[in-house]
């Protein structure tokens, strides 16, 4: 049939115009719907007929108030059956082989597909829908119906037939030519070869974005549908790992391309956060060549210690129906990023990324942070009770800083403090600093020059300024190194140090998370990942599809960052502290709150615990169990000692 082969062609060459009529009207989009029901797309069962689904009329019908009666009658020959006017396309999902009847028009117009353009899809260019098309294999399809010469309802849909996916899928629909031709392709390396990075002249590190057309499915091939789809913009992200034959993207939405947010719980850490305004698909970075999960897992230790990271969870890709594997889907960093996990209106918030001397911005202005820079290096902070360092407590979240510092520590990360540095800041929330890009910590064997990646000690690589040595005026470095000067932040990040490697930052914890998240990923789906990038993965050594190395790396991590601590300031012999709360209020501890009002962590002998009793729900602060009333308080704590706060 010379209309289907045209047909094929068309899901190549048009397979991203984005029309102005946004997702279609016969599955609205869901992520302008604060309102949308998303559990109505759960999952069937596997061996169920997804077309049988649809042809049975049980999508779109509660809604149209239509019943059976109201239907036409497929009759017993597919070829002839023609498809009711309310639905253009049927459903997207995960199909054995079918036929797509002849659609009928709802405004008396033309049903068209195919045909090539980046915004709208163009008459002239699509080919008419006059017979029923067979789907055979993986495919996306768009349709439109015209009046007129001009698009007045559209419907992409991806057709997975065959296709056995036990992960979340996400689909992207992409203009062919312009993401993956070998000589224009966006995703290729182009015309001009290189064996090593940086390749600068390669396609993937043009500064481009692609429309794109995405749909998700939450229950891979048992989803009984796309629980979302988006119109939106990609753009190739990452720096090194570009050369890689699995790429990272970032997925941008743009009033371009539709108004609104997506609107879905995304990630089950905190479900009830489901607004979001773009996402990246990550290969794991230098990471893709060696596990699926460090950057991510690692990251993971810190859901609920305050410190912000990029909640994420492991996918299937396909592009324009074509298998890319597994990805990373997680968070984009920018000014959204804040109103997502705050509810802080993103026009208010500066996102500041800070790479050795530099900053620049996604959001907001980057001069309050200079100031901040400025401000650290032209002060002494030495002395107790010094101004200084008071005035430094009200522009940067000091505690919060000591936290990130901390898992950095932990982390064993290469690639920073001169790189991977997020600040931010809104109306009285003072700057806070945001964990990301991971790649090159716990143990990584591609080590950064200058950084023997196993016993290097992190306080001396952060007081060198990193691989580049920036830790003079402008450096991140610098921050800590001129308040490290004060004994007050000596003894605060000694302390929250302690909480973090007793509680978040442990070989317990790594071990949960990881098997965790290794679960995600089924071994059929990890083999068939395997298989298709067998050629691409460029390495010397096995990848670790169990997470064993890091497991592995994780065994004395806390017990080596114990010592360097102990070694940075000074400090005696491991003890035991209790501190609890009698009532309704919670303990503070140099700023920080506990992970529970009953803590007991491991500490270090010889720093002295600064205490608050914070009352909460109208209550008030009584004593402390010792009898003591002064609040706050500082005590020398001794092994076995414990605090409790008493309110009323």
């Amino acid at each position: 049939m010379k209309m289907l082969e045209n047909m094929k062609y068309a899901l190549f060459a048009f397979s991203t115009m984005l029309v102005l009529s946004g997702c279609g009207d016969d599955e609205p989009s869901r992520s302008n719907n604060d309102d949308a029901d998303i559990s109505v797309v759960d999952s069937i069962a596997y061996q169920d007929s997804l077309y049988s689904w649809f042809m049975d009329n049980k999508v779109n019908r509660e809604d149209s108030g239509e019943n059976d009666s109201d239907l036409p009658d497929a009759g017993d020959d597919e070829d002839e059956a023609i498809v009711d006017s309310a639905v253009l396309l049927p459903p997207a999902g995960f199909y054995e082989p079918f036929k797509i009847p002849v659609p009928a028009p709802k405004f008396g117009g033309e049903i068209r597909c195919g045909g090539y353009g980046e915004t709208v899809q163009r008459y002239e260019n699509s080919w008419p829908f006059e017979e029923p098309q067979e789907i055979n294999e993986t495919m996306e399809l768009r349709c439109s119906e015209f009046v007129d010469g001009e698009p007045v309802r559209t419907s992409t849909q991806t057709y997975f037939v065959s296709e056995e996916v036990s992960m979340p899928v996400v689909a992207i629909s992409v203009d062919y030519r312009s993401m993956f031709d070998e000589t224009v392709g966006y995703y290729r390396q182009g015309a001009e070869r290189c064996y090593e990075e940086p390749c600068r002249n390669a396609n993937y590190w043009q500064d481009r974005e692609l429309p794109v057309h995405v749909e998700f499915f939450e229950n891979g091939s048992r989803s009984a549908g796309k629980a979302w789809e988006i119109d939106a913009g990609l753009s190739i992200m990452g720096a090194w790992s570009r050369m890689e034959d699995k790429k990272s993207v970032s997925i941008s939405m743009r009033k371009q391309y539709q108004d609104g947010r997506l609107k879905y719980p995304i990630f089950k850490t905190r479900p009830k956060d489901k607004k979001f305004k773009g996402f990246n698909l990550r290969n794991n970075g230098n990471r893709f060549v060696g596990d699926y999960i460090e950057d991510a897992m690692l990251s993971s230790l810190l859901e609920g210690s305050g410190v912000d990271y990029q909640r994420s969870r492991q996918v299937v890709v396909f592009y324009d129906g074509k298998y890319y594997g597994i990805h990373d889907l997680r968070e984009r960093i920018n000014e959204h990023f804040i109103e997502t996990n705050y509810g802080i209106d993103s026009k208010v918030v500066d996102m500041v990324k800070h790479v050795k001397d530099t900053l620049s911005v996604s959001g907001g202005s980057a001069d309050e942070y200079a100031k901040l820079l400025v401000k650290i290096h032209a002060n002494d902070f030495s002395g107790v009770n010094n101004k200084s360092y008071a005035e430094i407590r009200e522009i940067m979240d000091v505690a919060n800083y000591a936290d990130y510092m901390t898992a950095e520590i932990y982390y064993h990360n290469g690639d920073w403090p001169d790189n991977n540095v997020r600040a931010w800041r809104a109306p009285g929330v003072p700057f806070k600093f945001i964990i990301f890009d991971l790649d090159h910590g716990f143990g990584w064997d591609w080590h950064v020059n200058g950084f023997e990646y196993i016993d290097h000690n992190m306080f001396s690589w952060i007081k060198q300024g990193g691989h580049n040595e920036c830790n003079g005026i402008g450096c991140f470095a610098e921050i800590y190194i001129k308040l490290s000067e004060n004994p007050d932040f000596r003894r605060l990040f000694a302390n929250h140090g302690a909480v973090m490697l007793s509680h978040y930052l442990t070989y317990d914890r790594v071990v949960e998370a990881t098997n965790s998240m290794t679960a995600t990923i089924p071994s059929a789906d990890m083999e068939r990942d395997q298989a298709h990038y067998k050629n691409g993965r460029r390495s010397y050594h096995a990848f670790d599809k169990t997470g064993a190395t890091l497991i592995s790396y994780a065994k004395k991590r806390t017990e080596i960052v114990r010592d360097e601590f102990r070694e940075e300031f000074g400090l005696g012999p491991d003890i035991e502290v209790t501190i609890t709360a009698d009532g309704k209020g919670e303990v503070r501890l140099d700023d920080m709150k506990l992970p529970s009002s009953n803590f007991t962590g491991t500490f270090f002998q010889g720093n002295d615990m600064l205490l608050e009793a914070v009352p909460v729900d109208g209550a008030e602060f009584k004593e402390w169990e010792d009898g003591s009333t002064k609040n706050p308080r500082l005590v020398s704590p001794k092994d076995g000692s414990s605090y409790k706060a008493i309110f009323k």
